[in-house]
């Protein structure tokens, strides 16, 4: 009996030490997640040449909670065997921001060929797809459509998450992606 008292002393304190602890680490992981920067949102073009290679460009987007625009030209911005498109890969974007896709310089919707896509959640993704394969996904302003497709070049496979399309007109045909407009949304109280 004597054993099964002292077992049972055992449990409880270390019940108790799990208690007192328990906060202890629970503060610590907090303020460890609130030291943590928000990761950086990305934008990645890739062209495809004829010996099946993609030469990639590779754009840092503003800073997260930032509220600016920016337009990204990939004729000017990009390296030489980079600069016609053929498919794309965006992360890390935070939610209520918004993607212009058109083809011209000029980042208008006006006599182009566009696509526009928003955010539905934080640090959202888009893996890599093909820009002509956006237009085969439903959506507009009233009734946004999700882009649900796995990335072309991860294994395993990565899906999408938090991309809609809400409006577009004509196709961008391969290879002649002008501008992104990209508006990063402000951080919210």
């Amino acid at each position: 009996m004597k054993h099964l008292h002292e077992r049972r002393l055992a449990v409880t304190t270390a019940i108790k030490q799990a208690m007192l602890a328990a906060p202890l680490l629970l503060s610590g992981a907090a303020s460890f997640a609130a030291t943590q920067a928000d990761p950086i949102p990305m934008l990645a073009l890739f062209h495809t040449d004829d010996n099946g290679t993609e030469p990639a460009c590779g754009v840092e987007l503003p800073a997260t909670g930032s509220g600016r625009t920016v337009n990204v030209l990939p004729k000017k911005q990009c390296p030489e065997n980079a600069r016609a498109p053929y498919s794309i890969r965006i992360r890390n974007v935070p939610i209520k921001s918004t993607f212009l896709l058109t083809d011209n310089e000029r980042c208008e919707k006006a006599n182009s060929a566009w696509v526009e896509l928003d955010t539905s959640r934080a640090n959202a993704s888009l893996e890599k797809i093909g820009i002509d394969k956006i237009w085969l996904y439903a959506g507009d302003p009233g009734v946004p459509g999700y882009l649900f497709n796995t990335g072309l070049d991860t294994n395993p496979p990565i899906p999408s998450r938090g991309f809609r399309v809400i409006g577009k007109g004509e196709p961008i045909k391969q290879g002649e992606l002008s501008c992104i407009k990209v508006t990063i949304a402000p951080r919210s109280n």
